[in-house]
């Protein structure tokens, strides 16, 4: 949910999302951010990976080395093929 929000752009300038007027958008990444960070959803063993470059991983943890890899890096557990758009749905 964080990367797909557009969490990338929290973890690679978070000034930008504080200064959004988008108010349920900003709060939604700040509420879901913290939530990763502090362990609170329920583990179902389904892994994600954000698929972030290494380049990409380096500058973040360059401009913020302080970026949980949680944030950065594919996650333990069952890979689940899950369609981000459903094809011919209507």
């Amino acid at each position: 949910m964080f990367h797909y929000a557009d969490g990338y752009r929290m973890l690679e300038n978070p000034d930008d999302v504080s200064k959004s007027t988008l108010e349920e958008w900003k709060d939604f990444l700040v509420q879901t951010y913290n939530k990763l960070i502090n362990l609170q959803f329920k583990s179902q063993n389904i892994s994600f990976d954000p698929e972030l470059t290494k380049i990409q991983k380096f500058k973040l943890k360059k401009s913020n080395p302080n970026i949980p890899d949680i944030l950065l890096d594919k996650s333990p557990g069952h890979v689940v093929d899950v369609p981000k758009t459903l094809k011919g749905s209507c």
